[in-house]
């Protein structure tokens, strides 16, 4: 059984959500993404998620908090010998520090964190060639997995969409704050010494290796 808590720390475009499927998918573990648990607790018009919200809305940050309680509601569920991967959170490092107080309290804490590492401009160059289909929400790329047909979805044939935050002025602009909110999250737990990097600028595949072989290590 895998036991460990494991975090996936990087900026969008690295590939975190997808090496977090396949890896959940292979150990047999829950992942959670941040994202993910705002959606469903919004769907579902939870407490959280009514609050969570009002926050929305008014086009204000949810905070720290709340979303920690939704982690917290969510890894409360699971068996206590059962570990789980993060996606993308934490962010921050006082939203590491929200979390191992909790993880505490449920006989856990943080066993390994893995930064996804790129190069900026390949990165950006990742994002801003990602299109959606506003119908099924499915995602493309027009270098690496371009539609069947030019600008039409494979299975709605909608005309594919560039979301907003994927352009590049704003991808750079977010970009700095990213790392400059980030840093002290990476030596927060490189001074754990839990800390690995991992080259995300190579294949779905070899990334997945890599990873696999980290966590078989740790296990």
């Amino acid at each position: 059984m895998f036991k460990s808590v494991v975090v996936f720390i990087g900026p969008p475009g690295v590939g975190k959500g997808t090496q977090a499927s396949l890896l959940a998918d292979s150990f047999s573990i829950p992942k959670f993404a941040t994202g993910d648990l705002l959606r469903e607790a919004l769907k579902n018009k939870t407490p959280l998620g009514v609050e969570a919200k009002n926050y929305m809305d008014s086009g204000k940050l949810v905070p720290d908090q709340l979303v920690l309680n939704l982690i917290k509601g969510k890894i409360s569920a699971l068996d206590k010998e059962t570990g789980f991967i993060l996606d993308g959170f934490p962010r921050t490092l006082s939203q590491a520090q929200g979390l191992d107080e909790i993880l505490l309290t449920l006989c856990h804490n943080v066993s390994l964190a893995i930064e996804f590492s790129m190069d900026e401009e390949e990165r950006i160059a990742r994002l801003t060639g990602r299109r959606l289909c506003p119908n099924c929400q499915r995602t493309y790329h027009i270098l690496f997995a371009p539609p069947k047909k030019d600008s039409l979805c494979d299975y709605c044939s909608v005309q594919l969409v560039q979301r907003a935050d994927d352009n590049e002025e704003v991808i750079r602009k977010r970009s700095a704050v990213y790392w400059e909110t980030t840093e002290p999250l990476l030596n927060y737990y490189r001074q754990k010494n839990i800390l690995k990097v991992v080259d995300a600028s190579s294949s779905i595949e070899n990334v997945f290796s890599r990873i696999k072989h980290i966590f078989q290590e740790l296990n």
